[in-house]
């Protein structure tokens, strides 16, 4: 038999609002959606980019709303109580009715403008590698705020259930930004990096930054923050004035850095310096950026007390970062990276990181998507041509817009416009660098990395980069079908 429903009474919550019609609310759920009210919820109007709340509230009380919570007055007899800003009040609530304040849970909040979920990956194997309980929320950015918020809350509160000692919890600056995380406290805040690339931030570059300094305001007293002195913005612009912070960089001036000192087509070495300690780190993971996830997650397990050596040995058994530079090996005679970068900064990155490694031709696939700019677009073009042998430009995310204007935008960036391909179909363009390939050449898909979907029109389909390369190569290894049919007509690729 189910327990009844715990009621929440309005005023004990927020005692500064304003009631009207009635002097007290009691609900038992809180809810942002009109059509998804029942009997019993509290609505809240919350304005977002996509509509005014406020414009629905007969809705929700047809659907069994006991009242509302607005920004302003409403023509209704029903209880409703004002506020300054509902997504403030929303986030207080959603505490109260979701949360579960008694909790030892550790928090560690991961955000920035790159590898934030290869980093919070990175940090989470590190702390289980040392037999810490410990699990990631990753940051979902499919739905509203508010959904995401009443997400992570619920997560952590069943994780405390769980008596798991220490939480992950990725934050998008569109999070950050919408006010409805602020009151979110943790203990522990990664900053990646605050680049100057707002292009996945719907908004100007200047809310672009103050999101990421609202995550500030989220560390507890005693919190401290661990920041990337690698990136300029972060140091010289970002530094909390009021916040503990531990530093990461590439020399002696941050607390915890790195010596590059050698790297292969097998991974790299670096000597991590940490205070007096030092120890030289292998990691089969190539790119700078991992070297500054490393240290960042060593950043987080000395605030914990954590031994460095330990700390240092845990990362050397990560061996493959999603999304970033994933290295795909089953045997053949080239190598097959998965990347993220969907930026002309992240793309940048990804193919210096394997010029560096790469004797053959690099061969890279790559496009951006609906959400980029002409200008964006432009610019990863410039990149391709600049360090890539081959380019190949495909679909990614294209939405309701045709990728062939995308790739259109693309080939504006090129001097030669000759000089690339133009594969639309994002399989086959993925199909045709690898098929292409010769022994030592390198391919990078790049784009998706860890995300494993496409949106076409209004549609969201399933769609893996690794897994498409895995078939390929297997293909290219295995010319019989192993399937039970040919996953790939090899002769559309190699005019056969």
């Amino acid at each position: 038999m189910e327990s009844a429903p715990q009621i929440f009474n309005l005023s004990d919550h927020l005692p500064e609002s304003k009631s009207i019609n009635s002097s007290e609310i009691e609900f038992t759920r809180i809810s942002t959606d009109a059509t998804d009210c029942s009997a019993g919820d509290l609505y809240i109007a919350i304005v977002t980019a996509d509509g005014d709340g406020h414009h629905d509230f007969n809705l929700a009380l047809e659907n069994g709303a006991v009242g509302i919570l607005a920004e302003r007055l409403l023509p209704t007899q029903s209880p409703l109580f004002i506020v300054d800003d509902t997504r403030t009040a929303f986030s207080q609530l959603s505490q109260i009715v979701y949360g579960d304040t008694d909790s030892n849970l550790v928090t560690i909040a991961v955000t920035g403008s790159t590898a934030v979920t290869s980093t919070a990956t990175l940090l989470q194997h590190t702390l289980c590698a040392l037999d810490l309980r410990c699990e990631l929320i990753l940051g979902d950015t499919s739905g509203t705020p508010q959904e995401a918020f009443l997400a992570q809350t619920q997560s952590l509160k069943e994780l405390a259930s769980r008596d798991v000692e220490y939480a992950i919890v990725e934050l998008t600056p569109e999070q950050l930004a919408s006010r409805v995380f602020d009151t979110l406290t943790i203990d522990y805040l990664v900053i990646t990096g605050v680049e100057e690339d707002e292009s996945e931030f719907d908004g100007t570059q200047c809310g672009y930054e103050s999101s990421y300094r609202r995550a500030f305001n989220h560390l507890s007293e005693q919190g401290v923050a661990v920041l990337n002195f690698a990136d300029p913005v972060t140091r010289f612009e970002f530094l909390p004035g009021d916040r503990a912070f531990l530093s990461v960089g590439q020399n002696e001036e941050s607390d915890v850095w790195a010596q590059h000192l050698e790297h292969g087509r097998a991974g790299q070495t670096f000597r991590v310096h940490a205070g007096d300690d030092q120890m030289e780190v292998f990691s089969p993971i190539l790119g700078h950026q991992h070297v500054f996830n490393c240290l960042q997650a060593i950043a987080i397990g000395l605030l914990l007390d954590l031994p460095f050596r330990s700390l240092c040995f845990a990362l050397q058994s990560y061996e493959n970062s999603p999304g970033q530079l994933q290295r795909i090996s089953l045997g053949q005679p080239f190598d097959v990276y998965v990347d993220h970068a969907n930026t002309s900064r992240d793309l940048n990155k990804a193919v210096l990181a394997l010029r560096q490694v790469t004797t053959g031709r690099l061969i890279v696939v790559y496009g951006p998507s609906a959400s980029h700019t002409p200008e964006q677009r432009s610019a990863m073009g410039r990149v391709a041509e600049k360090f890539a042998d081959v380019s190949i430009i495909t679909e990614n995310h294209p939405e309701y817009e045709d990728p062939l204007a995308i790739a259109h935008d693309v080939i504006d960036g090129y001097n030669r416009s000759a000089d690339a391909y133009v594969i639309p179909g994002r399989e086959r363009a993925i199909g045709f660098a690898i098929t292409m390939a010769e022994p030592g050449d390198t391919v990078l898909v790049a784009g998706k990395g860890a995300d494993k979907s496409d949106r076409v029109g209004k549609d969201t389909y399933y769609f893996d980069d690794v897994e498409i390369a895995t078939i390929c190569i297997q293909e290219i290894l295995n010319p019989v079908a192993r399937y039970g049919r040919d996953i790939f007509r090899f002769e559309d690729y190699t005019g056969g």
